[in-house]
């Protein structure tokens, strides 16, 4: 009996240590209240010097990274149980152009800047709910650019980007975000907190271009019969264009617009009116604009050139595509009338006969009436 005694004493002893192992464990646990954050990307539009900024929006999607488990020289990238957060969207317009910077984000002087270009900035938003982070860490998200193939547009070489979010823990055990490092590639972290691969090399954001034409008619009036001062009605349509109201540059055309505006369907149309020596030119189209000039020529003959090439007859550019330069069209009018000639000669020498002979008719009647007397 006192074997079992002895043998029962024991076993309760160990369930008590095991239970008091359990519960130290439990309480050596820390518990951390989940928070959540928020910055910003950069995001650069450049333009032509001349231009204006169009109506365009770029779009950005954000999820959770993979994550990876430490090793002997690198730590852990953690996941976030929420997700990716949310992300906004760069949405620039014409009212943006007040605000453009000369030159190119990448100028390593900016007091010099590069010639014939200039840019906007924009801050895209990111927010992560409270919840995201849980504890002290590295949590890693993947941010993409939308490719929506917008007319003009040369995307950032680079769409993805990763972000990085440096959570740590004060001593009383509070979570905070310590930073937000942006890079272009997923690269490891060493033990020492630095990047494997190209360690101070950071992102601020993406860079996209517009490549941008210009698209220019002219007026010219020839011909005996033409009238220099007399005005022709012209028509322009564009299509394919992004959305924005775009400058323009006359000469010799008064009270014509200065000023066209495309609408969200990407199409615009303008009236004008020239005489001869008068120039339309819209400037900073996007490449894939497509633009048709025609007038009402009236009962003049209409013929035109582009891009100074041979002159074709018609009133009407067609559809003039704004693939790889600047374009323009030169309208003439011409109107030549037929004047009778030699009609005032051929009747001359007879005039100036009969009245010679005319002359010598009363010389002669006078003489004898002279005589007579």
């Amino acid at each position: 009996m006192k074997r079992r005694f002895t043998t029962a004493l024991v076993m309760l002893l160990a369930f008590a240590l095991l239970i008091g192992t359990t519960a130290i464990t439990a309480s050596a646990e820390t518990t951390y209240t989940p928070i959540g954050g928020s910055t910003t990307l950069v995001k650069n539009l450049v333009v032509d010097k001349d231009a204006n900024i169009p109506d365009i929006t770029f779009n950005y999607t954000i999820r959770r990274g993979t994550p990876k488990d430490a090793t002997a020289t690198t730590i852990e990238i953690l996941e976030s149980p929420l997700g990716g957060g949310s992300i906004g969207s760069a949405v620039f317009s014409n009212a943006d152009t007040a605000n453009t910077i000369d030159g190119l984000p990448t100028d390593a002087n900016p007091s010099n800047p590069t010639a014939g270009k200039k840019y906007v900035q924009k801050s895209v938003s990111i927010t992560f709910p409270v919840g995201t982070f849980t504890k002290p860490g590295v949590y890693r998200f993947v941010i993409n650019e939308a490719n929506n193939n917008l007319p003009g547009v040369t995307y950032d070489s680079n769409p993805t980007r990763y972000l990085d979010v440096f959570v740590v823990a004060d001593d009383n055990n509070v979570l905070s975000v310590n930073s937000y490092v942006l890079r272009d590639a997923a690269t490891d972290i060493g033990t020492n907190g630095e990047y494997v691969e190209d360690p101070g090399v950071k992102s601020s954001g993406y860079t996209n271009r517009l490549t941008q034409y210009d698209f220019e008619f002219s007026k010219t009036i020839s011909g005996n019969q033409a009238d220099k001062n007399k005005r022709f009605n012209f028509t322009l349509t564009i299509t394919g264009a992004n959305p924005g109201t775009y400058p323009i540059i006359a000469h010799d055309v008064e009270g014509n617009p200065t000023s066209i505006t495309v609408g969200a369907n990407g199409t615009a149309t303008g009236e004008y009116s020239l005489t001869d020596g008068s120039t339309v030119k819209i400037i900073g189209l996007n490449a894939g604009a497509v633009c048709t000039v025609s007038e009402n020529a009236e009962d003049y003959t209409a013929t035109h050139s582009l891009d100074n090439g041979t002159a074709v007859s018609g009133n009407s550019s067609g559809a003039v595509t704004l693939a790889d330069s600047d374009h323009s069209v030169a309208f003439t009018n011409t109107r030549n009338g037929i004047i009778p000639t030699g009609i005032i000669m051929t009747i001359a020498p007879f005039a100036i006969g009969i009245c010679v002979f005319g002359a010598i008719i009363i010389f002669i009647i006078s003489r004898r009436k002279r005589r007579s007397y």
